[in-house]
This record gives C-alpha cells, structure tokens and sequence, in this order.
C-alpha cells in the first residue's frame, strides 16, 4: 500500500515577514522622544496595511519620501502614529485570534463607533475608543 503526502504548503510572504527582526524604537536622549526607522512601514505593509492607508494614518507619501531618502527615521508624530497602528492591529489579532479576521474587521463599518475603526487610528483618542471596542469584544460585552 503506498501512502499520499500532502503537499507542502508556503507560507505567505507576509507571514515570513511578521518574523522578521523588528525596526528598533530608537529614543533621543536629548529630547526624550521616540523615533522609528522607515522600516516600520514596510512591517505595517506586510501586516496587510495598505500604503494609502499607511500615507493617511502615518503622514503624506512627500514626506515619508523624504524620510528615506534623508535620515531613515520618521520624526516623533509620525512614529507615534505607525506604533499605534502596529499597537491596534495587534489588539486586533489578540481578539479575533486570526490575521484576516482582524484586518477585516478594521475595515468594517462599526456600530459602535459609527466608523471603519481603521479610520479612527489617525488620533491617539480615536485609538482609545477602537482598543475600548476590542476590550468589549475581547470580554463578551456588546453594546
């Protein structure tokens, strides 16, 4: 009797990329702020952002063009908003316990929060109501 193997299967691209090493969190010691290398967009790309997406959350296609080219490093506000975005998705993950599932549900429309919540990301306290409406989700509370 011979046996059948499945084929192997490959992983996606994106996933090979989720291991790889990620952009270091850089501080100034002399303003005491935290910068991220330009790399970190291409993480957010590999988690399944979209570069408009990344452009509208994390700062213009001009400027981020200019940070590669420049320094490397994007400046205080915009890495802030590429970490809340990584933050956010991986909350999301956490939850839904699947990628697909936690993209999708970025993009849909929440009743709720009465928006896509990956619309609510560009502030710090649009980011707070999405985590808060992961919590409830996360603990079975439903409004």
């Amino acid at each position: 009797m011979s046996t059948v193997t499945a084929p192997k299967r490959r992983a996606r691209p994106a996933a090979k990329a989720l291991q790889a090493k990620p952009a270091p969190v850089v501080r100034d010691s002399a303003t005491g702020q935290f910068f991220v290398g330009v790399g970190k967009l291409e993480e957010l790309r590999d988690r399944g952002f979209s570069n408009d997406e990344i452009y509208r959350i994390v700062g213009p296609r001009r400027s981020i063009a200019r940070r590669k080219s420049g320094s490397g490093a994007l400046t205080g506000p915009e890495s802030d908003r590429a970490l809340r975005l990584e933050r956010v998705a991986l909350a999301a993950e956490r939850v839904f316990g699947d990628h697909d599932k936690a993209q999708r549900w970025l993009r849909k429309t929440s009743r709720v929060l009465e928006d896509a919540p990956i619309n609510l990301l560009q502030s710090e306290t649009g980011a707070m109501l999405v985590e808060e409406e992961l919590n409830r989700i996360d603990h079975g509370v439903f409004a």
